[in-house]
C-alpha cells in the first residue's frame, strides 16, 4: 500500500546570511542535495529545495546552467518549422519566447507567476522589443518590425481560454516547465489543435527523488496499484513517449478528431543523469485506435 508522505516539522526562518549563501553556491554550481546538506547541516532536504525553488524565481536561475543549449534547440525548430504563431506556456522570464519570435510573426505566452513580469520586460528589452502596451489581462510587446509578443500573467488553462475565444489559429505549442505538463496536454491539444508540440519534462525530478506517488497518477496508461520504481533513466524517457501518445490520443472521444504525436528530436539539458529531457514532436492525426495501442504496447 502507497504510504501518506509524512509532514515535517514548521519552518524555520532562514536568515539573511543563510540566503546569501545558499544564492551564492545556486550562482555557481548546480543543485547537489549532498553537497547542500554539508553546507546546511541543520537544514532539512525539504526545507532548502524550498529555498531553492524561491530564489530561483526570484533571480531567474531555473536552467541557467543549461539555458544556451535549450535555447539553441529551440532555434533548431523554429529556423526547420517556422510556425507562423507559437503559444509558449510557463514562459517565465521569456528567454525561449524571444527565441520563438525570431523565427514567427507572433508568440502568445502565459506565466502564473506574477514576479516573473518584470523579468520578462527585461527580457523583452534586451530582445529590442521596446514597445510596450496592455489589452485586457494582456501585456503586448513590440519590436520596430512590427512583430508582438503578447504574455498572459495567470493559468495557462485561462490563457489558451483566451487564444481560443479570439479564434486564433496556433501552429505550435511550447510547454516548458520543470514540472509535468501531461495532465493538461490534452486540453491544450483539443483547444489550440496545434501542428507542432515542444515539450520539456521536468518528470525526471520526480524518478531522482523516488516521487513514486507522483509517477503512478502521472503514468496513466500503466496500472496505477503498481510501483513504477525503480526505473532507469532510459525507462523513464521511453515511458514520458507513451504518456505524451497517449495523453494525445486522449484528447477527444473519437479517433479521427484525436491527435498522434511523432516523436522527431529531442535534447537532454544539463546531462542526461542530473537534467531534463526536451522533445519536439510533429503532431498528426491517428490511422486507428488499434495502430496506436498496438505502438504504444510494442515499444
Amino acid at each position: 500500500m502507497l504510504e501518506r508522505r509524512k509532514a515535517y516539522n514548521p519552518p524555520t526562518k532562514w536568515s539573511d546570511f543563510e540566503e546569501k549563501q545558499l544564492l551564492v553556491y545556486l550562482q555557481e554550481n548546480d543543485f547537489d542535495s549532498k553537497e547542500l546538506k554539508k553546507i546546511f547541516p541543520n537544514r532539512t532536504l525539504p526545507s532548502i529545495r524550498s529555498k531553492v525553488r524561491k530564489l530561483r524565481i526570484k533571480y531567474d536561475l531555473f536552467g541557467a546552467s543549461y539555458r544556451d543549449e535549450k535555447e539553441l534547440f529551440t532555434v533548431e525548430i523554429a529556423k526547420d518549422i517556422k510556425p507562423k504563431i507559437v503559444y509558449e506556456a510557463y514562459a517565465g522570464a521569456g528567454h525561449q519566447t524571444f527565441r520563438w519570435i525570431e523565427f514567427s510573426n507572433e508568440v502568445y505566452a502565459s506565466e502564473i507567476m506574477p514576479i516573473k513580469l518584470e523579468q520578462f520586460k527585461k527580457t523583452a528589452r534586451i530582445n529590442h522589443f521596446n514597445t510596450f502596451s496592455k489589452i485586457g489581462k494582456w501585456y503586448i510587446f513590440s519590436n520596430k518590425e512590427g512583430k508582438k509578443v503578447n504574455l498572459f500573467i495567470g493559468d495557462a488553462l485561462d490563457a489558451i481560454i483566451e487564444i481560443r475565444s479570439q479564434k486564433i489559429n496556433i501552429d505550435l505549442v511550447d510547454l516548458d516547465t520543470c514540472g509535468s505538463t501531461l495532465p493538461l496536454l490534452p486540453t491544450i491539444l483539443l483547444v489550440l489543435t496545434p501542428k507542432h508540440l515542444v515539450i520539456t519534462h521536468g518528470e525526471f525530478h520526480s524518478m531522482r527523488f523516488k516521487r513514486e506517488d507522483v509517477l503512478r497518477r502521472l503514468f496513466v496508461h500503466r496500472d496505477i496499484t503498481q510501483n513504477p520504481l525503480p526505473i532507469t533513466v532510459d525507462e523513464m524517457s521511453i515511458e514520458l513517449d507513451k504518456a505524451v501518445k497517449v495523453a494525445a490520443l486522449r484528447a477527444h472521444n473519437e479517433t479521427i478528431d484525436s491527435f498522434w504525436p511523432i516523436l522527431k528530436k529531442e535534447v537532454w539539458l544539463g546531462g542526461r543523469f542530473r537534467g531534463m529531457l526536451r522533445r519536439y514532436y510533429q503532431i498528426g492525426k491517428p490511422k486507428a485506435t488499434s495502430d496506436c495501442i498496438n505502438e504504444i504496447t510494442n515499444y
